[in-house]
């Protein structure tokens, strides 16, 4: 493993492609020849992600794992060391998602050294390929002007090719786009049938967003009851965001009565769906004995969950009370 790790580093930059070139899945190195210069393994080994057995032949000798399935497994992996040989090689074979995840490795200077135009080059094929998660991190970087300099209609051009592959997420951003006048027309009846196209492609959140029009009177007349009942059709399709935000309405009686016991019911409602605020809230109501009797065991389980899944401000509560 170290000698991967080793010659993974030490080889990272792409060599120019030539009909004899490989990659080594023993050691990671791009070789040529049939056998592998740093290693000595020989051109067609390969180990199964699934059994661990190694072959020479295309199908797994011990599971029945075909060559190409076992590398789509291995390129998934959380791994990043481990997964590289396998994105590495899909990806020059055209495979979408992972020159997507290549784009990645060069975005991040993971492995490989840095460089934005190679990631930027890689987003674009998966793109071209039919990746639509490819052309939405590409419009989010312009978006956001991350690594990139900031530009709304690049950012609007690579939501638009999203959209056209069917993708929900792009209606949501270009929604947002008209929400916000950001290198558009400011259009709320606009932005409001995005979010309803989003919504209606599955996208649980984008029914928040349609709540919020009518909670601030976008688009539509102010209707603080068709808000609620957005916000709550959200929450039902498993926007755990719409959960824990009905559990701060229900327990400071914003827009509904107030009812604490229906604001700790969304607010487990969203922790069991990995939002960390509502594990906060639960943290502190069972701090504090709001609508739950005090018990500070309790609390500090609910606290330390909430660090787990990011809350910084959790984290400190934890490790006072501890």
């Amino acid at each position: 493993m170290l000698l991967s790790l080793i010659f993974l580093f030490a080889f990272s930059a792409l060599a120019e492609e030539t009909s004899d070139a490989w990659f080594c899945l023993n050691c990671s190195f791009e070789a040529s020849g049939d056998i592998c210069e740093i290693c000595g393994q020989v051109r067609d080994y390969w180990r199964c992600a699934s059994c661990g057995t190694s072959n020479l032949s295309p199908v797994c000798g011990n599971c029945g794992k075909s060559k190409d399935e076992s590398l789509k497994l291995q390129a998934a992996d959380s791994d990043l060391y481990k997964a590289y040989p396998a994105v590495r090689i899909l990806a020059a074979a055209g495979d979408s998602a992972s020159q997507y995840r290549l784009g990645k490795y060069y975005e991040k200077g993971i492995i490989v050294s840095q460089d934005t135009d190679k990631a930027l080059s890689c987003f674009r094929r998966a793109g071209n390929a039919g990746n639509q998660d490819a052309w939405i991190y590409l419009g989010r970087l312009y978006d956001a002007g991350a690594r990139v300099e900031q530009n709304y209609s690049m950012a609007m051009e690579y939501y638009q090719k999203a959209l056209q592959l069917g993708s929900a997420e792009a209606c949501w951003y270009i929604g947002s786009f008209y929400e916000e006048g950001s290198g558009v027309e400011q259009d709320y009846k606009m932005a409001l049938d995005y979010y309803r196209m989003a919504a209606d492609r599955g996208d649980a959140d984008a029914w928040m967003s349609i709540a919020y029009c009518y909670l601030c009177g976008y688009g539509v007349p102010e209707d603080h009851t068709a808000a609620l009942g957005y916000y709550e059709k959200a929450a039902e399709s498993g926007s755990a965001s719409a959960c824990d935000y009905l559990g701060y309405l229900y327990m400071s009686g914003s827009l509904v009565t107030q009812d604490t016991e229906k604001g700790l019911s969304w607010y487990r409602k969203a922790a069991e769906l990995g939002n960390a605020r509502s594990m906060y809230a639960l943290g502190y109501a069972y701090q504090s004995g709001q609508g739950v009797e005090a018990n500070i065991d309790e609390a500090l389980r609910w606290y330390e969950k909430a660090a787990l899944a990011g809350s910084r401000n959790a984290y400190v509560v934890w490790k006072t009370f501890r």
